[in-house]
């Protein structure tokens, strides 16, 4: 079962999320930081959305990402993640994926 569920060819509703340290639990505070949204089917390694996400509130790690037209055109299940790229360079992604099923319309 996936974590989420959209409909083939939809724009909305943004996806919004607040990344927390897997061992804390506590928010990541995004000052400064770049945020990537990746989103791409299992079995593929190419990522159908390769995005740079809002930040909506650096400070509480939350993060927001826009569906662009064709983003959710293919049906089907997809893993998600967020990339985090801090100010010196070093760069992480949130583990585990998100899974997000597109079902048709």
């Amino acid at each position: 079962m996936a974590d989420i569920t959209l409909v083939s060819g939809d724009t909305a509703p943004d996806l919004t999320a607040t990344l927390t340290f897997k061992d804390t639990g506590d928010p990541v505070d995004l000052t400064d930081c770049d945020v990537r949204f990746q989103m791409r089917k299992p079995d593929d390694r190419r990522y159908t959305v390769n995005a740079v996400a809002d930040l909506v509130d650096e400070n509480a790690g939350t993060v927001s990402y826009s569906w662009g037209p064709n983003d959710l055109s293919v049906p089907g299940l997809y893993q998600a993640q967020w990339t985090i790229t801090y100010p010196d360079g070093k760069i992480e992604t949130t583990d585990p994926p998100h899974s997000i099923e597109v079902r048709r319309q």
